[in-house]
């Protein structure tokens, strides 16, 4: 092997070593795209749910404000959609619905039948889900959150 070889041979790359040097950076890119956009993905859910915990924490706020159960009875509605306001315009979109039912603790009714006898209790224990659904994609999403509260009785019922 003489001298004027041997700098022919190292003075560029082969096609093959270009075509594998291209294949390699394909890879590499295809794999961080790919990453980026399950980021991006992420994060749109993420902001979803936590959109749809604030929605619902107003509307349990709202519930848990009552201190009569008439009151909560009377005024509370139980379904709607937020957006409709400018206040919760970034709801847009999102549903909501409150169930409730009574919640009894069988110790606390013993201690209050021992105590009081038949007299009628001046409070209820009510268990309060609120659920906010939305549409993404082609699914429905939807988040819960449950308290319980209880609620004074207004004397002129008792």
């Amino acid at each position: 092997m003489n001298k004027e070889s041997a700098c022919r041979r190292t003075q560029g790359f082969t096609l093959l070593e270009v075509m594998i040097a291209v294949a390699i950076l394909a890879v590499g890119l295809v794999t961080l795209f790919r990453l980026f956009s399950g980021s991006l993905r992420s994060t749109k859910i993420s902001a979803d749910y936590s959109k749809a915990v604030m929605g619902a924490r107003m509307k349990m706020d709202e519930a848990l404000g009552y201190v009569y159960l008439e009151d909560y009875e009377e005024s509370m509605e139980k379904q709607g959609e937020f957006g409709t306001g400018e206040e919760n315009s970034f709801l847009e979109g999102y549903r909501w619905q409150v169930r409730d039912e009574e919640y009894i603790i069988p110790d606390l009714e013993e201690e209050w039948s021992k105590h009081n006898g038949s007299l009628e209790k001046k409070y209820q224990l009510r268990k309060i889900t609120i659920r906010v659904s939305w549409k993404s994609g082609e699914n429905d999403k939807s988040v819960e959150l449950v308290s319980v509260k209880m609620f004074y009785k207004k004397e002129n019922d008792l």
